[in-house]
């Protein structure tokens, strides 16, 4: 036990995965745990949006609408902050706010859109009417309902920066956890209505795992590849001088695209969810999420659209040019044949531009080509939901790849453990 404990102080990775390991089982706990108010109402949703097609877009954001728990919304508030808020720095707008105001601001933000999507959500429940000091009616359930909810998310949302201070993955652990258990429930669900181990089911499993496995390696290779650009270091004349470059993803905006166009395409069914609450003989709500959804031309086309942009907003996000020129004039690094200041950055945008867009047209055809097929052939939206699972397996495998990448870089650290300490 002794030998445990000096173990356990000692290694910086065994803490980390400990606790890494305590928040994934606090979330499973609360995914599976039920809202005591309500529960959803699986025929009005599936009459108003595609449920199975909206489960599989709420997987990324760690969120669950298939029942009522208590983080039924997830991380999507978050997700749709951190898009909003990036529109807010680029035009400036809080830049003369200090960093505890604009976390205020932000967790503001977060607090209004989780309620807005709580009330989307709640607006399809059966709700369990409820007594307060006299005062009796769905609207009191309908106020609890929202307050767990949103107060899940809340919890959700710590947890995620609990994790990023002293765990494994930060806030995509949650993410991560969601779409592996998703997975095998879907799995499960799949085998289970079959008439038992037929050749054909045996051979639908063999396909899926050679597509699977085939796709895993493109995405290692598209997460690894990169471009580098040389770059001279002042004082520096060593052979390590020849060594030193500025690397760039081939894909620059990585899963990221996929994540977030999940989220933001979950958003108008939220809305016109909680529209309907108020007009519920609106035919035009109906058909706006008809034409919205996944299933529809129109839908899978908005969706293309959304990739595109969040690949080359993500892509100048992750590669700001001008940060990477001030850093390298202020480390007095430069690139041979470039004059610093203007000249590098211009030329590392130009770079990023390139990578950018073929980052997005990348993107573009793993989410969208396959989507695009099966809805042009007119297939159903079962087949729909198993072409959302090339973006699943895209994202899980990228999530992977990055906690992969962490834990090599804390056991990298051992190596100069006797450089700084003696």
């Amino acid at each position: 036990m002794l030998n445990i404990r000096k173990k356990w102080a000692s290694s910086l990775l065994l803490r980390k995965i400990g606790w890494t390991l305590v928040i994934v089982m606090v979330y499973i706990i609360g995914r599976f745990l039920p809202v005591p108010t309500a529960a959803v109402n699986q025929e009005l949703v599936q009459n108003f949006v595609n449920s199975n097609l909206l489960n599989n877009l709420a997987t990324v954001t760690g969120a669950r609408i298939s029942s009522m728990t208590l983080f039924s919304l997830g991380l999507s508030p978050w997700m749709t902050t951190v898009i909003i808020w990036r529109f807010f720095t680029v035009f400036n707008l809080f830049k003369n706010q200090t960093q505890v105001q604009v976390y205020r601001y932000r967790m503001m933000l977060t607090l209004v859109i989780a309620a807005i999507q709580a009330f989307g959500l709640t607006a399809s429940a059966n709700l369990i009417e409820m007594d307060l000091i006299g005062i009796r009616g769905e609207g009191i359930a309908l106020f609890f309902t929202m307050l767990i909810l949103v107060s899940g998310s809340v919890v959700l949302i710590w947890l995620g920066n609990m994790n990023a201070s002293r765990g494994l993955g930060g806030m995509t652990i949650m993410i991560l956890a969601n779409m592996i258990l998703s997975f095998i429930e879907n799995g499960v669900g799949f085998i289970s209505e079959q008439s038992g181990f037929t050749m054909d089911l045996l051979g639908q499993i063999a396909l899926f795992i050679v597509a699977y496995t085939l796709l895993v390696l493109l995405t290692v290779i598209l997460y690894r590849g990169e471009y580098r650009i040389p770059i001279k270091r002042v004082g520096i004349h060593t052979s390590y001088n020849q060594k030193s470059y500025l690397p760039i993803r081939v894909t620059p905006a990585g899963a990221m695209p996929f994540m977030y166009g999940m989220t933001l395409m979950m958003l108008p069914a939220y809305l016109l969810n909680g529209l309907r609450y108020f007009y519920p003989e609106n035919e035009t709500l109906k058909e706006v999420a008809s034409g919205l959804s996944l299933t529809q031309l129109s839908g899978a086309l908005f969706y293309i659209t959304l990739l595109y942009v969040l690949s080359i907003g993500f892509a100048y996000y992750n590669y700001d040019s001008y940060d990477i020129a001030k850093n390298m004039r202020n480390n007095g690094d430069y690139i041979e044949g470039v004059r610093p200041g203007k000249d590098t950055k211009d030329f590392v945008q130009r770079k990023v531009n390139s990578l950018a867009q073929f980052g997005a047209l990348t993107v573009m055809l793993i989410g969208g080509l396959p989507l695009i097929f099966l809805v042009a052939q007119g297939a159903p939206d079962g087949s729909v939901s198993i072409a959302l699972l090339i973006n699943n397996a895209y994202i899980v495998s990228s999530l992977l790849l990055g906690v992969i990448e962490q834990v090599n870089t804390i056991q990298s650290w051992k190596q100069y453990k006797n450089v700084i300490y003696t």
